[in-house]
């Protein structure tokens, strides 16, 4: 039976080393100390959890939490987080980019992991892939979900709530621009048909319907029959949208939140969290003076808020800073990625910044924060 690893100690990523003058460290360093974090919607009694290298989209359930870390080899690895704290890295083949899993009651009700595994793995697209499962408590019983390996076809985006897991598919083989989402029985012994969750496929350009290049999933989530999901449409536009549709044959999805890139600001959704009552999904913003938020939405009424980093105005501006990933502990916390700033892709820059460790992993209590009204 494979043996949990225990996570190492908070690497320390290789950097090439950089030319910063003492002026230009006084201006960071004044910068970072701009006014108190209470006048820009401060993080209410945050608890830090760990301090990470990279950016990496997290999940939650029942006290577990699962993210990617990246190694000093530039490989991410799957680290799963017990509810008594300790920490272990799950037997998995390492990837070149943080993992796509998610973590979620299994059948019996005991946490269950479920992750994407590719044959083909390139840096531009990785080809075979199938979806897995694996006990995050020991490392074992790490098999093929059947119903989401289907031969020829790329799957990916798994999630799971007891006896169902929601992934993406393609709809026809090999055209990974246009997919949907699947929902199946995870124990079932045949691949799953085709998708039955699908969002728009068209966008409006000066007043025509235009058919989008990409109509797709980026993210999703599973909890009791309902599946949250951001949708992206590119072509005439860039879309993301956060929709919710009912795990049942045919369903219509619903739109709580659509957010635009523009020629000034890249806008995008994150991977959402789902509550018992609603639902949070981190919003990036980057380029024109954008700020990234989580967003809040209910479930039952659509009604929105809006939660900032903490960072400030002057902050945003010059370095970028975000809540960029966010995951469900349980309905009364949710954790989330607190970074400052970003050298390129999941990697968080620190060098030039003194006092900023890298990503924060912080826990919050949901209710407790400075949600601001929106809709």
């Amino acid at each position: 039976m494979p043996v949990l690893v225990p996570a190492d100690p908070l690497p320390r990523p290789h950097r090439p080393a950089r030319r910063i003058t003492v002026a230009l460290l006084a201006a960071l360093g004044a910068a970072v100390a701009v006014a108190p974090a209470a006048a820009h919607g401060a993080l209410s009694d945050p608890v830090k959890l760990t301090v990470e290298p990279n950016d990496s989209p997290l999940d939650g359930h029942d006290g577990w939490l699962l993210w990617s870390r990246r190694g000093d080899d530039g490989r991410y690895r799957l680290v799963v987080r017990r509810p008594d704290g300790t920490a272990a890295v799950l037997p998995v083949t390492p990837a070149s980019g943080p993992l796509d899993a998610s973590i979620g009651p299994g059948p019996d009700g005991a946490p269950l992991v479920v992750y994407r595994a590719c044959e083909r793995p390139t840096p531009d697209a990785d080809r075979e892939c199938d979806i897995r499962r694996i006990d995050p408590a020991t490392g074992g019983d790490d098999r093929p979900v059947i119903a989401a390996s289907r031969s020829g076809v790329d799957e990916g985006r798994p999630a799971v709530w007891g006896s169902r897991i929601a992934f993406a598919r393609p709809i026809k083989a090999g055209r990974t621009r246009r997919q949907g989402i699947v929902v199946a029985d995870l124990d079932a012994d045949s691949p799953a048909g085709r998708p039955t969750i699908l969002g728009p496929v068209t966008e409006s350009r000066r007043g025509r319907r235009v058919r989008a290049r990409t109509s797709r999933p980026e993210s999703l989530d599973l909890r009791d029959g309902r599946v949250a999901f951001v949708w992206r449409t590119a072509g005439p536009g860039d879309r993301s949208r956060l929709m919710l549709a009912s795990d049942a044959s045919r369903p219509r999805p619903r739109t709580l939140l659509t957010v635009r890139t523009t020629a000034r600001t890249v806008s995008a959704l994150g991977r959402p969290a789902m509550g018992a009552t609603d639902v949070i999904v981190p919003k990036t913003r980057s380029g024109g003076g954008g700020r990234s938020t989580l967003e809040r939405r209910s479930l039952r009424s659509g009604r929105g808020w809006s939660l900032r980093s903490g960072f400030s105005a002057a902050q945003t501006e010059r370095y970028g800073s975000s809540l960029s990933a966010v995951a469900r502990l349980d309905d009364a916390s949710i954790v989330v990625v607190r970074r400052l700033a970003s050298d390129g892709r999941h990697r968080c820059a620190i060098d030039a910044l003194p006092g900023v460790e890298g990503c924060e992993v912080v826990r919050l209590d949901v209710d407790r924060q400075p949600w601001r009204r929106v809709d």
